[in-house]
């Protein structure tokens, strides 16, 4: 157990699942999809909404919620998982739910991250589906940085790929609660492979075959133009005001009840220089929950981490 960081956190542990239950970790440069930094200054004002002065960002301002996992090393070349998809039909136009993976790097006082993953968005696509999305910023947000190709920075790769979807796009193939499990494998690594550059590439993984979607530009960034130092797996959640109803997290029920009922990041790995995956150090990998009303997890083999949370004000 003292591969799970133990002496951190408690965990309850039933039917293979460990689920926290003791302090959770700070959301330490874990960011939600709404391209809004997760941090929080001051609490938001009982039934009012969020300021510019209580988040770590200036705008549109959303309160954030995410559970998941973070691994921290000297030098993080990519990450890669399995990661279930599940649709938010009733996700309000101010709200959102996601699933990201993210590497980042806040060496010298300069923040970069690269995020992809899935997520519903009614306010950036005007509709209440699952799409895929690619997001970078170098300064924490404030001013670089965009989803998918909305501004320069994420080059699409140039292909007749059929079927396979691309940032911004709808992701058609959905789980279905105690029935179906669909899921998309996504992988950013930074390539050093000769004839490569060394830019950071966005893979879909299918079967053997490893599609590229696109890729950032090395001299895009700062902190992050030779490797990152963050790895992160996490559901995040936002909402506009204190007082709405919390959307839906994963498939809107708890980690507890899991394959085919709870949302999970499956086979997570981190990637080398070479693109090749590498399990992340177990004593490394710690949980992120910072909302009782979201819960995480971790399965004690390595394998599967659930995730999750049900629409609601109070939990």
């Amino acid at each position: 157990m003292d591969r799970y960081a133990a002496s951190v956190l408690t965990f309850l542990c039933l039917q293979s699942l460990c689920f926290l239950t003791g302090a959770s970790l700070p959301m330490k440069n874990l960011v939600n999809t709404a391209g809004l930094i997760g941090q929080i200054r001051n609490p938001i004002p009982e039934g009012g909404e969020a300021g510019t002065n209580d988040f770590t960002f200036p705008r549109p301002i959303m309160a954030n919620s995410v559970a998941g996992m973070t691994n921290r090393s000297d030098q993080v070349f990519g990450i890669y998982a399995r990661i279930s998809a599940w649709g938010h039909e009733h996700t309000k136009s101010d709200a959102y739910s996601a699933a990201v993976i993210q590497v980042s790097n806040d060496q010298g006082g300069e923040y970069n991250a690269i995020r992809a993953g899935l997520h519903t968005h009614p306010s950036l696509y005007e509709d209440n589906k699952l799409h895929m999305f690619a997001q970078w910023t170098k300064d924490r947000d404030w001013n670089t940085g965009c989803y998918n190709a909305d501004c320069p920075g994420f080059v699409p790769f140039n292909d007749s790929f059929t079927g396979i979807a691309k940032p911004g796009m709808v992701i058609e193939e959905l789980s279905s609660y105690g029935q179906t499990d669909s899921s998309v494998i996504l992988q950013i690594v930074k390539d050093e492979r000769p004839g490569i550059g060394g830019d950071w590439w966005l893979y879909r993984v299918s079967g053997p075959v490893r599609f590229p979607l696109g890729y950032w530009p090395a001299s895009l960034f700062t902190s992050m133009s030779r490797h990152a130092t963050e790895a992160a797996w996490y559901g995040a959640a936002g909402f506009a005001r204190r007082d709405d109803d919390r959307p839906a997290m994963g498939s809107g029920h708890g980690p507890g009840e899991g394959p085919t009922r709870s949302a999970y990041f499956a086979d997570i790995s981190l990637m080398d220089n070479m693109a090749y995956p590498v399990d992340p150090s177990l004593a490394g990998v710690l949980p992120v929950v910072d909302d009782g009303c979201y819960q995480l997890a971790m399965d004690p083999a390595g394998g599967n981490t659930f995730y999750g949370g049900p629409v609601g004000r109070s939990c």
